[in-house]
């Protein structure tokens, strides 16, 4: 029924149709106003993107929302109490409860609780709603009880719902959810089939005459299983009952889906509010090698000597510079970052070691440089590899000698700085091709840490994926996206020639792309720019180079397989017990693959 305008005084109903509605004193108006001396318009109703707009036309008439008065416009809700200078109305809608309600007159109460309840998980997704529904669901066939379980991993089982709410987990039948695995579709079984099973016991005692229980998939993939049963008492469950079950488990699989996609990003919230950031240096991690890098960094942040960052672009090399500094006993105290390769040739000098008055043009007075400013604390030396060959030599001598020469001076001061270096060159190669003097790498290279790329980190992706969607969904104001398996699954199998940088770029891009509350596949907008890979690291021993290469076709299997061990040891071709047994070796653990 279409919305309507009532009065309150004589009760004259006026149905609302149409894309204009002319409220005023004219004869040929929609709604006529009594009063006005002279016949014009002096409101009309505008039905604008599915609601009706109440817009004022005659400036001198008093026209008063809920005793507010109405300037020009303002959108019109259920209940809204409208003014046209003596005459009252009411502006009345049906709401969706008034809906069910009558329909439920129509249909039975069971039908209209249960579509209450699917809207109510649809649009809050809340856990305490799926009781409502399975009861619905139960109701409507007649069923003695009912349990809606999702699989938290193989062969593992949680119960999210079930009817009666106060049932113990031995009501039901297990066996019954194999069987439903097992065939991979809804089935229906009756008492008299189960003479020669095994479960005959749990199901007489329990005084079961016919169960029917169906898998939920999405994209291939249980989510888990809706288990119905009736007693002896009631009727068997018919064929046109497994139809009717059959029609509604795609409903159940996309509601289950969203709730155990809500559930994982709680947890994954959970988990990274549980992060020691500041023992971390803010590095978002779940891998163990990050794990190992973090608490080697720790240890060389104590000593005082040069360390040098390698990595690829964008792996949170400037991150790990501020944990060393953080962790030393230099913590603190002056913490500064240049960035060798951002400044021109001719200014870097300047930049490190200061100036005096009249050094050059526009050295208009004494400058302290980067060195200086920083002594007693930390400096930074972001992309060393650009540094000049000219300059190598002065940077040497600070390492060597703890001094300065500003630009135009001649006097040295002294500096106590802890240096910390990043590249992402391999300066060995740099020192081969005699782009980087030998003697500065091994003053560099006292202590060395090296960063993994992302595509090696396993489920660090999915990590870090969930952390930038609360940041920017929060820094957009807008709710926190859910990020479905396919897009978990695209984001672990990309290379990430650009590392955290990249995934933090494609997940902003994505936050703003997706209109609704779910990031998909197709919201994931990649770089086209690719990079190959080199490898960065070079294996002492035989022994090494085949334990590394077992561990990167482990962790390559796992990620194929999402964390199924039995699935990745097939992709290996090795026996299952002896892929644990290296997983056990090298610490990998098949939950960190899973999404």
């Amino acid at each position: 029924m279409p919305p309507k305008l009532v009065e309150k005084k004589t009760g004259t109903v006026y149905p609302l149709s149409g894309r204009v509605v002319t409220v005023g004193s004219l004869k040929d108006c929609h709604i006529r106003l009594k009063g006005k001396k002279n016949e014009q318009f002096s409101a009309h109703l505008l039905f604008s993107k599915g609601s009706y707009l109440l817009q004022k036309l005659d400036a001198e008439m008093n026209i008063e929302i809920n005793g507010a008065a109405l300037d020009f416009e303002k959108k019109l809700e259920h209940g809204d109490q409208i003014c046209f200078g003596n005459q009252q109305f009411s502006f009345q809608e049906f709401d969706s409860q008034t809906v069910l309600q009558e329909i439920g007159s129509h249909i039975g109460e069971p039908v209209v609780e249960l579509i209450g309840s699917i809207v109510s998980l649809l649009n809050d997704k809340k856990e305490d709603l799926f009781n409502d529904l399975v009861s619905s669901i139960s109701r409507l066939l007649h069923c003695d009880a009912a349990r809606l379980v999702g699989e938290v991993s193989e062969g593992k089982m949680k119960t999210v719902a079930k009817y009666p709410q106060n049932s113990g987990l031995d009501r039901f039948s297990n066996r019954a959810i194999d069987w439903a695995r097992e065939s991979g579709k809804t089935v229906l079984s009756h008492d008299e089939e189960w003479d020669d099973d095994k479960s005959q016991n749990s199901l007489e005692r329990n005084m079961i005459a016919s169960v029917m229980c169906a898998p939920l998939f999405i994209n291939d993939k249980v989510l888990g299983f809706l288990y119905l049963d009736r007693l002896k008492d009631n009727l068997p469950f018919s064929e046109k009952d497994r139809v009717f079950c059959d029609l509604l488990i795609p409903l159940f699989s996309e509601i289950l889906s969203n709730f155990q996609e809500k559930r994982r990003q709680k947890e994954t919230i959970e988990r990274l509010q549980k992060v020691s950031l500041g023992a971390s240096g803010n590095i978002i991690h779940e891998c163990n090698e990050m794990f190992e890098i973090i608490e080697m960094a720790k240890k060389q942040a104590r000593t005082d000597s040069c360390v040098l960052v390698t990595g690829e672009t964008g792996t949170g090399k400037e991150l790990m510079a501020k944990l060393i500094h953080e962790h030393s006993i230099r913590a603190g105290k002056n913490y500064k970052v240049i960035n060798c390769g951002a400044i021109p040739e001719n200014l870097i000098e300047s930049e490190l070691f200061g100036h005096e008055k009249g050094a050059f043009t526009g050295a208009s007075q004494r400058r302290a440089g980067l060195f200086e400013s920083a002594d007693g604390g930390t400096v930074v030396l972001d992309e060393i590899g650009e540094l000049p060959l000219q300059l190598q030599v002065k940077l040497l001598r600070v390492l060597q000698e703890s001094e300065i020469v500003r630009v135009g001076g001649t006097e040295t001061k002294r500096v106590d700085v802890r240096v910390v270096a990043i590249t992402n060159k391999d300066l060995e190669e740099e020192v081969r091709e005699k782009r980087f003097r030998q003697d500065l790498f091994f003053r560099l290279n006292v202590l060395s840490i090296h960063l993994p790329p992302l595509r090696e980190r396993g489920a660090d992706v999915v990590l870090l994926s969930e952390f930038f969607n609360n940041k920017y969904s929060l820094q957009f104001g807008i709710p926190v996206k859910t990020i479905s398996v396919t897009a978990k699954n695209t984001l672990i199998a990309h290379q990430w020639p650009g590392n955290i940088r990249e995934l933090e770029n494609v997940l902003q891009k994505a936050i703003l792309l997706s209109g609704d509350t779910r990031i998909e596949k197709e919201h994931l907008v990649f770089s086209t720019i690719q990079k190959s890979v080199q490898p960065q690291s070079q294996f002492g021993t035989l022994r090494e180079a085949r334990n590394s290469a077992e561990k990167k076709a482990i962790v390559n299997a796992c990620t194929k397989s999402r964390g199924n061990v039995t699935l990745a040891a097939r992709l290996l071709d090795i026996d299952r017990k002896w892929l644990m047994k290296k997983m056990q070796e090298f610490e990998i653990r098949a939950d960190e693959f899973r999404v």
